[in-house]
């Protein structure tokens, strides 16, 4: 007899990518980047365009508002937002193991899914199955694989202490095994991605700045050392518990705070408080969010699972808020010329993002907009949007700044070549066009000729420049300006005084 599914495990691991291995530039343009031929050929991994070939493909389709399906799927004919894959060689024989605090757990990994948004996020999503394991206590260790993009603190003895694992262990088919045991020296490679995440995402990418011949993805971690966690847990005693208020929610307490030491001293000053978790109730199930972490308690496991596609727009949203305010502070470090084309590509992508990534409402189904607005609450995703709309406003007009700075120079350049012309175009007028009719072709040979020359075209445009490009400023490039200005006018009026106009 088939074992009944007792909980799921959906991890969410966000990333930010950039496209490696080619010309170096300063521009920010995954928006570009991602329409490339490197993106259909990512080792392991089959691209997925959205197809409703079956009634949960078609309600998981219609759950959402038609512009949030764009910001989800994948459409053959419509503009490229994000790209979507499977793992394309996952057996039924795979396994997922793991220790934790001495017990070890097995789970099958149901799925292996990608994202790549244009933005410059990655989401790789693991979902593991357990049939064995039913104590809250399981629930908690299991859900500690969260942790696990490099360790939160050193020594591991330490991290152990907070929930997280000895060693973990994945065969997604008989030629792919993978394996972790957290022993690289982690005083040279400072939050490095570790290796059996690597393992998973394949040869296309990579975790450091390292030449190579090909194009290849680099990836860093965007949220620290955590994954988001989705655990959906059947447990009727627990919901009925919940629902009754008999001392049940202090356990989901700890089952949805990451670092205990911390949040017990929060608990001790805050008390009666529920801390920074929400939660929401159902008649057959009991929502418990944290920053990292959504706890779904139900009676019955569900045929339709929908809010796993609310917490990836939702992880996306951080992650690409985080992601454009660091890109801000390279940006405006760069040197004038490079500055202004890489806040333009900077200023395009945040204003795609507004239009087709950022959503308040995505769906008309009252559980699945509670979750979505309690989850956007926890990510703090309005207030971060504000925080970021101004910064990229502040960079976008020193970067108008910049630019009305170099037009000016152009035209004040302009002003000075015509201001320096009009007494040569004078002197010119009143002696006529032919004064040195023959001796004009060859002017070097004749003395008359460049003694006129100097009088009126080369001192007059000298005092003109002179005159227009004085400033106070006092560095080197002004004085030696200033010093080979006033020679050139010194030789000139010398050789007027000593050897005349030249008529």
């Amino acid at each position: 007899m088939e074992k009944t599914i007792i909980s799921q495990h959906l991890f969410i691991f966000p990333f930010t990518w950039k496209v490696v291995g080619k010309k170096k530039t300063a521009l920010f343009i995954p928006q570009c980047q991602i329409k490339e031929n490197l993106f259909d050929h990512l080792e392991n991994w089959t691209p997925l365009y959205q197809r409703v070939e079956s009634d949960k493909d078609y309600n998981e389709f219609v759950y959402y508002y038609k512009p949030i399906r764009a910001a989800l799927y994948t459409f053959t004919h419509s503009p490229l937002i994000v790209r979507n894959y499977r793992y394309g060689y996952l057996e039924e024989d795979n396994y997922f193991i793991m220790q934790v605090e001495g017990k070890e757990y097995r789970l099958v990994l149901s799925s292996l899914q990608l994202k790549l948004y244009k933005t410059g996020i990655g989401l790789l999503t693991l979902e593991t199955t357990n049939k064995c394991y039913e104590a809250l206590e399981d629930m908690e260790r299991i859900n500690s694989f969260s942790k696990c993009i490099y360790p939160p603190l050193l020594p591991l003895e330490k991290a152990k202490e907070e929930l997280f694992p000895d060693w973990i262990r994945i065969q997604l088919n008989k030629n792919h095994k993978l394996e972790e045991c957290f022993k690289e020296d982690y005083h040279q490679k400072l939050v490095s991605i570790t290796p059996l995440i690597l393992g998973i995402l394949g040869n296309s990418f990579i975790g450091s700045k390292q030449k190579s011949k090909k194009s290849k993805l680099f990836i860093e971690p965007i949220l620290g050392n955590q994954m988001f966690s989705l655990c959906l847990y059947k447990n009727k005693e627990w919901v009925d518990k919940v629902r009754w208020q008999i001392g049940a929610l202090k356990p989901l307490e700890a089952f949805l705070d990451n670092n205990k030491k911390h949040i017990k001293t929060l608990r001790e000053k805050e008390k009666g408080s529920l801390g920074l978790n929400t939660y929401l109730q159902t008649e057959n199930a009991i929502y418990g969010m944290s920053r990292f972490s959504l706890l779904c308690l139900v009676k019955e496991v569900p045929a339709m699972k929908l809010y796993d596609q609310l917490i990836t727009l939702v992880v996306m949203q951080r992650a690409t808020l985080l992601n454009l305010s660091t890109e801000i502070s390279r940006v405006s470090t760069l040197p004038p010329e490079e500055l202004v084309p890489a806040i333009k590509s900077l200023y395009e992508i945040y204003i795609q993002f507004i239009n087709q990534l950022y959503f308040k409402e995505v769906t008309e189904d009252t559980e699945g907009a509670q979750i979505y607005d309690a989850l956007s609450k926890q990510f703090k995703i309005e207030e971060e949007l504000k925080q970021l709309d101004f910064e990229i406003n502040e960079v976008h007009q020193y970067a108008m700044l910049v630019e009305q700075s170099g037009s000016r120079l152009k035209v004040e350049l302009l002003t000075i070549v015509g201001a320096a012309l009009v007494i040569p175009t004078f002197a010119t007028g009143f002696f006529g066009m032919n004064i040195f009719k023959e001796e004009i072709a060859h002017w070097w040979h004749y003395r008359n000729v460049t003694l006129w020359l100097n009088s009126y075209v080369f001192l007059p445009i000298l005092i003109t420049i002179t005159f227009c490009m004085w400033n106070r400023y006092k560095n080197r490039f002004q004085l030696l300006k200033k010093g080979l200005l006033i020679l050139f006018l010194l030789i000139s009026l010398i050789c007027i005084l000593k050897y005349g106009c030249g008529l």
